[in-house]
């Protein structure tokens, strides 16, 4: 992956994104979506003995005393905050906890993720452009808009037919949001905006759906 010019600070925040090449639909596909999240939650820890793959190939008892251990010790590279999962591209909201932590967890989230894909379609080379983007955040209100539009990626693009579609996306970190469980996400941060209360933040989210399906894209995304 190529080096980048600009540096990630630790305890701040991102809004990183990237496409596949030439727009392969890879996150059409269920179990391609499936893979791509669990290696996220794989990569989370600075602690880890192995890869994604060597895990995998653990009994499934091996597999949960690992989780459990790296969760317990709290020795993450980053939080994610938000995420989303778009046939072409994705959309994290990163927090860096460690040194070079952001760039480490994503190189290793699409490259184990790519390896994988690769051998089960015979294919060789990359799957995502080579250099990720990314936008710092600087705000609690960019923050939360930037949650908002990552949420509403899948309604704002007619991926699902209504607004309420997205409560059902599979996809997304929306669900992590309005059920008040943290699986791959911590959401404590945000929800603290809205008084820790899930349904003012699906309000929110609701409240602004119109608006932002008839932009084209953000400002800072110009440079797409």
């Amino acid at each position: 992956m190529p080096q980048r010019q600009e540096p990630f600070l630790n305890d701040n925040i991102y809004h990183v994104f990237n496409r596949t090449i030439e727009g392969k639909k890879i996150f059409q596909n269920s179990k391609y979506s499936s893979l791509f999240l669990d290696t996220m939650s794989y990569y989370f820890s600075t602690g880890l003995e192995m890869s994604y793959s060597k895990f995998k190939r653990l009994d499934d008892k091996k597999q949960n005393l690992l989780l459990k251990n790296l969760k317990k010790a709290k020795d993450y590279r980053v939080s994610v905050l938000a995420y989303c999962l778009m046939p072409t591209h994705f959309h994290m909201l990163l927090k860096q906890e460690k040194d070079n932590g952001i760039p480490r967890f994503i190189s290793d989230t699409v490259n184990s993720f790519t390896r994988r894909y690769n051998l089960e379609n015979k294919r060789r080379g990359p799957l995502f452009l080579p250099k990720f983007k990314s936008t710092s955040i600087s705000t609690d209100e960019q923050l939360i808009h930037v949650t908002r539009y990552i949420h509403l990626n899948p309604y704002s693009s007619g991926l699902v037919g209504n607004i309420y579609g997205i409560d059902i996306y599979p996809w997304s970190s929306f669900k992590e949001y309005t059920d008040g469980q943290d699986i791959i996400c911590s959401t404590d941060y945000i929800l603290g905006m809205f008084n820790n209360n899930c349904n003012k933040y699906k309000e929110f989210v609701y409240d602004n759906a119109d608006y932002q399906k008839n932009l084209e894209l953000l400002k800072y995304l110009d440079n797409w």
